[in-house]
């Protein structure tokens, strides 16, 4: 009985670092496609650049949730036809015992800017 209980606890902390990984890699997809989908937004024609960011926030709104949602940050630079957006977040825990031990993630979208 005492080596059942201690393989659950392996099996259990197993379990929930393969949870966490897949919620870092969720995480990230999401973010990326947020950020490419702003880029190009932000890189049609007639639409300031300022908005970039915005919208990158806005598609991300409805799709993160938990404590990470909150620490989404998104930037946006302009130079000359690209239009960049780079959004970082904290990585995503199913529990306190795991947070903080994937990296934050990063990405960056771009895009080239239309011209009228």
């Amino acid at each position: 009985m005492a080596e059942f209980a201690m393989v659950s606890v392996l099996l259990l902390l197993l379990f929930l670092a393969l949870v966490t990984v897949g919620l870092w890699a969720y995480a990230r997809t999401l973010l990326t496609s947020a950020a490419a989908q702003a880029a190009r937004y932000a890189a049609n024609a007639d639409v300031p650049d300022a908005v970039a960011a915005d919208r990158a926030r806005a598609l991300l709104s409805g799709s993160v949730a938990g404590g990470t949602a909150g620490t989404v940050r998104c930037s946006w630079s302009a130079d000359g036809l690209l239009v960049e957006v780079t959004c970082t977040m904290r990585a995503p825990g199913p529990v306190a015992l795991l947070d903080g031990v994937l990296p934050d993630i990063t990405v960056t979208g771009h895009s080239l800017r239309e011209e009228r």
